[in-house]
C-alpha cells in the first residue's frame, strides 16, 4: 500500500494516469483455466475517467482535459457476472481482531497492477481500521499471474514470502504487504529477485531468521490453493473486495470510498 506523490499526481493517481499501451501477453493455453482467465485480461477494461478544468486567468480559457485510465481485471471466460459464494478462508492471511465487527476480504496478486492501485487508494483506511479493531482483514494472495513474470513465478515467490512472514511474525505482515506493492514490478518482467524480496522484508522489520526461511519455499503451495479456492467460490478477477461476504462494487481506486462503506457496515451491524 504505497503512498501517492501529491506533487506529481500524473504518475501516482490511478484517475490521472494517461492511457498506456497494453503489454503483449503470452499466448493462452486452451487447456488451462488459469491461462484462459489470464488471456481474458486483455479484453477486460475498466475505465475510470476524470475531467480536469484548467482556467487560465487572464485569457479566461477553460481547457477540459479528459484522461483515461484503463484498469485491468480478469473476467470469466463467459464474461458473465457470477455471485461470490461462501468464502473459503482456509487459505487467507488473517490480520486483526476476531471480534472486529466487519470482515474485509481482499483477493490480490502481487503482480496485478490494478491491485497496486487499490493499495495506494485504500492502504491508510484499511490499516487504521485493522489497528482500531474495526476490521478483520483476510488477504487472499493468488498466483494466476505467474505466467506474467517470464518464468520466475514472481506471484508465487512474493506470496510465499508474505505468508511466511504472517505465520512467523504476524505483526509485520501488513507492513510487508504494503512495501511489496510499493515496489511492485511491471507485468511481463522477471519481477523482483529473491534478494530484493528479502530486502523489502527487512525494511518491514522482519527478522533475519525469518527472511532466511523464504528460500525453503515452505508456503509456495499456499497461493495455488488460494487461487483454486477463489475460483471455486466465484471470484473472477483481482482485486476483488468483499465486505462481510458481499462484493463491494464501489470505486476501488478513489481514496475514502471503501472506508466509508466499511463504516456504514459497522453502523448496520
Amino acid at each position: 500500500m504505497s503512498p501517492t506523490n501529491k506533487n506529481n499526481p500524473d504518475k501516482n493517481n490511478p484517475d490521472d494516469t494517461p492511457d498506456k499501451k497494453k503489454p503483449a501477453q503470452q499466448p493462452a493455453d486452451p487447456n488451462s483455466r488459469r491461462q484462459r482467465l489470464r488471456a481474458e485480461q486483455e479484453k477486460a477494461a475498466r475505465e475510470a475517467r476524470v475531467r480536469k478544468i484548467i482556467t487560465f486567468g487572464g485569457l479566461g480559457v477553460v481547457v477540459l482535459a479528459v484522461i483515461g485510465l484503463v484498469t485491468w481485471g480478469v473476467i470469466s471466460a463467459t464474461n458473465a457476472a457470477k455471485p461470490i459464494n461462501k468464502v473459503n478462508a482456509t487459505y487467507a492471511v488473517v490480520i486483526g481482531k476476531e471480534s472486529a465487527p466487519v470482515t474485509l476480504d481482499v483477493f490480490q496478486d502481487f503482480m496485478c497492477p490494478v491491485c497496486g492501485e487499490f493499495e495506494k487508494a485504500n492502504s491508510d483506511d484499511i490499516t487504521r481500521m485493522v489497528d482500531d479493531g474495526t476490521v478483520l482483514l483476510r488477504i487472499h494472495p493468488m498466483n494466476f499471474l505467474d505466467d506474467a513474470s517470464l518464468g520466475t513465478k514472481y506471484s508465487t515467490r512474493a506470496a510465499n514470502a508474505f505468508v511466511t512472514v504472517w505465520k512467523a511474525e504476524p505483526d509485520k505482515a501488513l507492513a510487508f504487504n504494503k512495501l511489496l506493492f510499493a515496489n511492485q514490478p511491471k507485468e511481463n518482467t522477471t519481477g523482483l529477485t529473491d534478494a530484493q524480496i528479502a530486502q523489502i522484508a527487512s525494511q518491514a522489520g522482519v527478522s533475519a531468521s525469518v527472511i532466511d526461511t523464504f528460500a525453503k519455499g515452505e508456503n509456495t503451495d499456499f497461493p495455488t490453493n488460494t487461487t483454486n479456492a477463489a475460483f471455486a467460490s466465484g471470484v473472477t478477477g483481482t482485486p476483488t473486495v468483499l465486505i462481510d461476504g458481499t462484493k463491494f462494487d464501489g470505486k476501488l481506486f478513489t481514496p475514502g470510498v471503501l472506508g466509508a462503506a466499511i463504516e456504514q457496515a459497522v453502523k448496520s451491524s
